[in-house]
């Protein structure tokens, strides 16, 4: 309730059900820290959002945990002459409740890695026998060379012995 928001700051410390959250990376509960305060005609939120992720490394496809702690400032605003932002939004000013769980939820989405990787070291699976290297020394051929390159290969051997 907006009610219960002052000019001092007001500190909550929230949880939210992992099951809450349409992620499916989601291992654990969110945690949430808020101070909130009011001034004028706005609500400032400000914080720290934590969980963990389950996530699968893109080079070695194996399942690790990634801690996001984020902090993050949001303002609700019932002004309607103000630059809007990503941090700063609309509130009617009849409103009497602000949800924070739309936020957090795309903040977490947003943080997200793009690039998947369980450790910047990992090796990744091997191109010929799909073994992991993280784990195991791979005895594939090295010289193995792609057949899609044969008549290119030709092709070199057919300008050398014409250049002799």
């Amino acid at each position: 309730m907006l009610s219960h928001i002052s000019v001092d700051k007001t500190l909550f410390d929230l949880t939210g059900n992992k099951d809450e959250f349409d992620i499916p990376e989601l291992a654990d509960d969110i945690s949430v820290k808020v101070s909130a305060y009011q001034s004028a005609e706005s609500y400032t939120f400000s914080g720290k959002i934590s969980t963990k992720l389950n996530l699968n490394c893109d080079r070695c496809l194996e399942l690790y945990k990634k801690t996001v702690n984020h902090n993050f400032e949001v303002i609700y605003t019932s002004e309607e002459n103000i630059d809007k932002d990503d941090h700063i939004m609309f509130l009617p000013p009849q409103e009497v409740e602000i949800d924070l769980k739309p936020y957090v939820h795309d903040t977490i989405m947003l943080n997200l890695p793009f690039k998947k990787v369980c450790s910047d070291t990992c090796k990744g699976l091997c191109a010929s026998c799909g073994l992991n290297l993280n784990h195991h020394a791979c005895i594939c051929s090295k010289d193995k060379i792609d057949p899609r390159w044969d008549s290119l290969k030709e092709l070199k051997k057919t300008l050398e012995s014409a250049e002799e």
